[in-house]
């Protein structure tokens, strides 16, 4: 047997994760949006929405809601509140209202045991004891810990999903701020699956416990975009903040954790937080970008249609034509109008519909609506005693510039419901 070998060189894309994060949410609806965004700010501090101008912004001027008792309540505020229902003695209960204003942005104390001992005046015994009924009781879980280590160990025995594995993999921060599955599979020594999982519990926490979550509201069935006539009565699109939210990275507070956080691992899960949040909203800009330049394409080509609301106004326009003129990949408007859908003055009209292909390459700006409206109207109005064929249909939108074969008109007239030319003629004689 004669053994061959042969050499061949082939040339791959990689996808970055910031590459894999755009394509995602470019197919997104607004309620996966909300969906997303939900999971994505409790456990990454560092995205936050753009706060709303005064006056209300884009609102319209409409007037922000109230403050609740509760949101007007500062962090320590809140935490005293919840102490004061805890059943301490009178030296735990003075010990842990100090303990309150010895904690960081995050929820974690700023200096070690030791220190904080001799400037409270409290032996390390009872330091201990009053840390650990405040771990139990106080919400949210994983504040008044020393360490990110120690917050997420606090934070998972409150879901009760702590074990021994966890705890392993809790002493390699490291690993979990690189996600690195083989590093995490051969130090607790599980397989891929299940360091997935572990990662998976472990990403899902908040590494700044305190740090308030934003109340970001999203209409999970608004439209993407909107299409508005200015001044000069010239369809426009614009996107719909309602749907599309704005979003940034908390520069400010990853400054403090830099200069803050003495622990390395802990510093490098930071910084990867920082990024992912960076990816995000490069991400969501991105999407907002492209979903405003196909709705422009959209409004220039379809000004009669959003005018008249009539299907028979619309122009053809396709996704290639589309691609063409945006300079972009065919898929990338195929993934960016999967869920998007346009509020016009006619109601809510998904964005796929205004896509209208051509009858043919050289039939101009004809669409097969307006094509199916014309054979319907020469074979309503031919001589009911000597019906047009189908080539000599064929011929009469030839001169209409609706330039269709033979076999196009029978389909189109089986589209219609209506007989060919023999059964017409049998017709009109009875």
């Amino acid at each position: 047997m004669r053994q061959v070998q042969n050499q061949s060189q082939q040339q791959k894309m990689s996808l970055t994760q910031q590459m894999r994060s755009s394509l995602s949410l470019l197919q997104m609806g607004p309620a996966q949006i909300a969906e997303t965004l939900e999971e994505e700010l409790p456990r990454n501090p560092f995205l936050r929405p753009v706060p709303a101008p005064p006056g209300g912004g884009s609102s319209g001027g409409a007037e922000l809601p109230e403050s609740t008792p509760a949101q007007e309540l500062s962090h320590a505020q809140s935490l005293l509140a919840q102490i004061a229902l805890i059943r301490f003695s009178p030296d735990e209960a003075k010990l842990a209202t100090e303990l309150v204003y010895c904690i960081d942005e995050r929820g974690f104390f700023e200096d070690p045991r030791d220190q904080m001992c001799a400037y409270l005046n409290t032996s390390a015994a009872l330091l201990d004891q009053v840390v650990a009924k405040l771990q139990q009781a106080v919400e949210p879980a994983g504040v008044f810990t020393w360490s990110l280590r120690e917050s997420f160990t606090v934070q998972l025995q409150a879901q009760n999903r702590y074990d021994p594995l966890i705890e392993a993999l809790l002493n390699r921060i490291d690993l979990i701020a690189k996600s690195d599955i083989a590093g995490i599979c051969e130090h607790c020594g599980v397989d891929a699956e299940d360091a997935e999982d572990m990662l998976a519990d472990i990403r899902s926490l908040s590494p700044a416990p305190l740090t308030p979550v934003p109340d970001l509201t999203i209409t999970a069935r608004a439209p993407d975009l909107i299409m508005r006539p200015d001044v000069d009565g010239v369809i426009q699109a614009m996107l719909n903040p309602a749907a599309l939210p704005d979003l940034l990275t908390d520069d400010a507070l990853f400054d403090t954790l830099k200069t803050s956080e003495t622990d390395s691992a802990a510093l490098a899960y930071y910084r990867d937080c920082y990024r992912g949040a960076g990816a995000f909203v490069v991400a969501m800009q991105k999407r907002a970008n492209t979903l405003l330049r196909i709705g422009q394409q959209i409004a220039e080509t379809q000004q009669a249609y959003f005018r008249t609301g009539r299907p028979l106004d619309r122009k053809p326009l396709t996704m290639g034509s589309m691609a063409q003129d945006l300079g972009v990949n065919k898929s990338t408007i195929s993934r960016a109008m999967n869920n998007c859908t346009i509020e016009c003055s006619h109601g809510v009209i998904a964005a796929t519909d205004m896509l209208v292909r051509p009858i043919s390459d050289d039939a101009g700006q004809k669409t097969r609506d307006q094509a199916l409206k014309r054979l319907s109207l020469l074979i309503r109005t031919e001589d009911k005693n000597m019906p047009l064929s189908d080539q000599a249909l064929a011929d009469q939108m030839c001169k209409l510039n609706l330039g269709i074969s033979r076999r196009t008109v029978a389909k189109y007239r089986a589209i219609l419901g209506l007989p060919n030319a023999t059964e017409r003629r049998t017709a009109a004689r009875h």
